[in-house]
């Protein structure tokens, strides 16, 4: 059960798990916001475009159909219709294809921004099995839903504008085929238009389940997290080894300033706090080195050993420990204090001249 337990994803994804899922390509991308955006887009392209389009085919057809009984059905005439036809119809192909490409860049772009996937080969994606776990999984039986959902909303669609149109549609056996040609434009543009609109719904829930679903997949194990962070930041039995280290040549350099002080302010049973005066060199007294307990101990033995004056003065020790880190100077309100016990070291050395408050 522990073991279990240890396994479950339950650590929230690290910025390089996310970065790491990214370049493999695992992004938030909903296919329903991408038909959403085409079907909005063919709908602009037939109110827009659709007038122009439909006076150049309105040109081919005549073109095309314009004296053919007088003309000669040889394979050269028929050869020349055809790429005349296709000529044509090219510009109206390349640009519906044109704009079906670019629309698709732009709406994953947005969803996803700009990402680059290198091409692998990854024979866990034609095992059928894996198909079949695919296929019966949650997000299979999701995919499933959507697709009856899209189907059935199209499907209702298509039938309330097609019954809304019933008398155009079984009018049209009676008009001209250029009225058959801006009817059909119309009626796809509407078509297309009211099941963007529906889709765009389901396009919003999609994106939000996709992203949902991503988040849950980058999940990460403790375990997961500790090798990453192994990796990043190395061992963490080696990362304290490295500041234990730190510590202790931070706490030799110290050490050796503590003879260079001028006087060493202890709290007898806790602290001890060394202090330098340099009047042409400093505004105010420097603390050289600090420490408690065992620490503060060695700071007085040493102190000792160099003939440094040491001072008990239990409650200036305790604030000067407390407020004043190592290489900065006292603050103006300890200025009176640390100027008393320097005046009485100075007077005990018979020092002609004393500091000033």
């Amino acid at each position: 059960m522990a073991e279990a337990t240890a396994q479950e994803k339950t650590e929230a994804p690290t910025v390089k798990r996310r970065e790491d899922s990214r370049k493999e390509g695992m992004v938030a991308v909903s296919r329903e916001v991408s038909s959403a955006a085409l079907l909005g887009t063919f709908a602009l392209y037939f109110v827009i475009a659709g007038q122009p389009t439909l006076a150049s085919m309105e040109g081919l057809w005549h073109f095309s159909f314009a004296n053919l009984v007088q003309e000669d059905f040889s394979i050269a005439f028929l050869t020349s219709r055809f790429r005349t036809v296709v000529m044509a119809l090219l510009p109206v192909m390349l640009g519906i294809f044109g704009l079906i490409f670019i629309v698709g860049l732009l709406v994953s772009f947005l969803q996803a921004g700009l990402v680059f996937t290198p091409l692998k080969f990854q024979g866990k994606r034609i095992n059928p099995l894996n198909g079949l776990k695919r296929i019966f999984s949650a997000q299979g039986a999701a995919e499933l839903f959507k697709s009856l959902f899209k189907l059935g909303v199209i499907g209702y669609i298509t039938y309330l504008t097609l019954r809304s149109e019933i008398r155009p549609i079984l009018s049209l056996g009676g008009v001209s085929i250029n009225d058959i040609f801006k009817f059909s434009f119309q009626l796809l543009a509407s078509l297309f238009g009211r099941v963007a609109m529906a889709l765009v719904i389901l396009a919003v829930f999609d994106y939000l389940f996709q992203r949902w679903q991503l988040e849950k997949r980058m999940m990460m194990t403790k375990q997961e997290l500790k090798e990453e962070l192994k990796q990043t930041e190395g061992d963490p039995q080696l990362r304290a080894r490295v500041r234990q280290l730190q510590r202790e040549m931070s706490r030799a350099r110290m050490m050796q300033n503590v003879p260079k002080a001028d006087v060493i302010v202890t709290n007898p049973t806790h602290y001890a706090v060394a202090l330098m005066y340099d009047r042409e060199a400093m505004e105010a007294p420097r603390m050289v080195a600090k420490g408690a307990d065992f620490l503060a101990e060695r700071i007085k033995a040493i102190g000792r050993e160099n003939d440094v004056p040491v001072v008990e003065n239990p409650p200036l020790a305790r604030e000067l420990y407390t407020q004043v880190e190592i290489g900065q100077e006292i603050p103006e309100n300890f200025f009176r204090a640390v100027a008393e016990i320097l005046a009485y070291i100075y007077r005990l050395k018979g020092a002609d001249v004393a500091p000033s408050a």
